[in-house]
């Protein structure tokens, strides 16, 4: 992943992925080495962070209490981060080394700017954590952030033709300055436009075969939104 300068920033990745599948690791038993040697840089990443956060604890061993089933609540934002290396080993990750970056439009409430633009679904979804991996389905997220968001398949075909059926970009060129409410709203639009390109590539994304976790058909897209609160 690249990363731009040190400033005050978010970032989203996104994996398709079979969510079934992925529940389907937790309490498995699983031995997490294998897996997780395919994902070095996401795994050096959690380990830097779990130094801080949580001493003591590291990724591979993260991993081994939730193959066992044995999920900390206490803990349960860094179990979340688990999530970014482990999809970086066993989905397909559709963002390359490339993320969203969100700088400038982090004082931006994304929803009514995408509603705007003509992408409702994308817009009722953004920043919405809606999936409790790796605790039991079905049941409300046990941290807030980062943040994990589930586009079913149903919802991922909706997305897919709202941004070909919106003409979003011109769409963006002509939304007026007070519907940004932001303090540099060029540099606001501009990101949101960098950003928005971004993700129409990646619902175009196929995934390739083999790995663990991604189905060969009626995969979801989960994205990740981690950095500044």
């Amino acid at each position: 992943m690249s990363y731009p300068p040190a400033v005050s920033e978010r970032h989203v990745i996104g994996f398709l992925v079979s969510t079934e599948l992925l529940w389907d690791l937790v309490g498995s038993g699983l031995a997490p080495g294998d897996l997780l040697d395919d994902a070095a840089g996401e795994v050096a990443e959690l380990d830097f962070h779990l130094a801080r956060s949580w001493p003591g604890m590291t990724a591979e061993r993260l991993a081994r209490d939730v193959f066992a089933g044995q999920l900390d609540e206490a803990n349960a934002g860094d179990v979340v981060r688990l999530l970014a290396p482990l999809l970086d080993a066993v989905a397909f990750p559709v963002y390359g080394e490339q993320a969203l970056w969100i700088q400038e439009t982090m004082a931006l409430d994304w929803p009514p700017a995408l509603k705007a633009l003509g992408l409702p679904t994308l817009a009722a979804h953004w920043e919405q954590g809606n999936i409790a991996w790796p605790w039991p389905r079905g049941t409300s997220p046990r941290s807030s952030w980062p943040v994990v968001t589930e586009l079913p398949p149903v919802v991922l075909e909706a997305v897919r033709a709202e941004f070909a059926a919106s003409g979003w970009r011109s769409a963006l060129e002509d939304l007026p300055y007070d519907a940004l409410e932001v303090d540099d709203p060029e540099d606001v639009r501009e990101e949101l436009a960098e950003n928005l390109e971004q993700l129409a590539a990646w619902l175009l994304v196929t995934p390739e075969p083999g790995r663990r976790c991604v189905a060969p058909d009626g995969n979801s897209l989960v994205l990740i939104m981690d950095g500044d609160m």
